[in-house]
């Protein structure tokens, strides 16, 4: 399934978001929200899937919190540009950050310096989606159908995998395969995952891990060939895509989930009023025409149990970089 050029069109064209539907009920209390614009800053390059998703979040969010909400792109040093942006700005509950949980759990292993501290400035406060990567190679380029073949074809013949830069998800996820597999290849980041994508279809790449919803329609054209997913279990939306178990990947399972944070700073009141209806937006049909789009798993966890996660993620992605040797910024 793919995005329709109509759902697209409504979200990426939208830079602000203005409530239209006032008077929508809250989750069990007030407002506690200042009157004035609600900034969500997305970390990453305009027009990625984590800027669609949350283009559509604050449209509804928008709508029920009667705010206006405006979507702001500071993409750079795998996120961590634009996460200090956000733990820097003035703690009034109106500047918020949406991302790849990645910028809190392999980047304080990956950059030595992120700008901001992610164990106190910065809080979650809902998850939102679970992202699955797909492992594909160019179809003309690489003659591989299986993993197997492609790890015997890159002992004989260059291939280069890219990614969408230092310390991002795809960059983690090839660190990850060389480490527990006998895969030859040399990395290529890039500035987001657009020119990724552009890459790898015209063969400049000759593999990569990538969101695996953007990957669909070029998977079945044939321009690409998928070879398996970044989990153990094979995803929903791709059923004929082998699992990394399945496919022969040992050891391996590389998801991420994006999340909503704002200041630790910011009243606890204001926190769960906003998370409340984060979770109840990703359970909507609407949220989930796009998520399915996407290969994107909903994932309305609370905040609490997001700062689980990232701790228990952070200890995870920290041996695996250790032992990657994955370049430290």
């Amino acid at each position: 399934m793919v995005i329709s050029q109509t759902v697209l069109l409504k979200i990426s064209c939208l830079t602000v978001l203005v409530a239209t539907v006032a008077g929508v009920p809250a989750v069990g209390q007030t407002n506690p929200l200042p009157i004035n614009n609600f900034t969500i800053t997305v970390p990453l390059a305009a027009g990625g899937p984590a800027d669609v998703v949350a283009r559509a979040i604050g449209q509804q969010l928008s709508k029920r919190i009667d705010r206006t909400i405006l979507i702001e792109n500071k993409a750079g040093a795998g996120g961590n540009f634009g996460a200090a942006a956000v733990a820097k700005a003035t703690p009034d509950g109106l500047s918020w950050l949406f991302t790849v949980d990645s910028v809190f759990t392999s980047n304080p292993h990956v950059y030595k310096v992120q700008g901001f501290d992610p164990d106190k400035d910065l809080v979650p406060v809902s998850g939102v989606g679970r992202v699955v990567l797909l492992l594909a190679v160019n179809a003309k380029k690489v003659p591989a159908k299986t993993w197997q073949e492609l790890v015997e074809y890159s002992k004989a013949n260059q291939v280069n995998c890219g990614s969408g830069g230092i310390g991002s998800p795809g960059h983690l996820a090839v660190a990850y395969l060389q480490l527990v597999s006998a895969l030859q290849c040399t990395h290529v980041p890039y500035r987001g995952a657009a020119p990724v994508m552009q890459d790898l279809l015209t063969g400049n790449v000759e593999a990569a891990f990538v969101t695996s919803g953007a990957l669909i329609p070029h998977v079945k054209s044939g321009v690409l060939r998928a070879l398996a997913v970044s989990t153990n279990e094979r995803v929903r939306t791709l059923p004929n895509v082998p699992s990394a178990a399945e496919a022969g990947i040992k050891n391996f399972d590389a998801q991420f989930a994006t999340m909503l944070f704002t200041q630790s700073n910011v009243p606890a009141q204001i926190r769960e009023y906003v998370g409340d209806h984060v979770r109840e937006i990703v359970k909507s049909p609407e949220l989930h025409e796009i998520f399915d789009a996407m290969s994107i798993e909903p994932y309305p966890i609370s905040g609490n149990q997001a700062q689980a996660l990232i701790a228990k993620e952070r200890e995870r992605w920290g041996k695996i970089i250790n032992a990657s040797g994955a370049m430290r910024r």
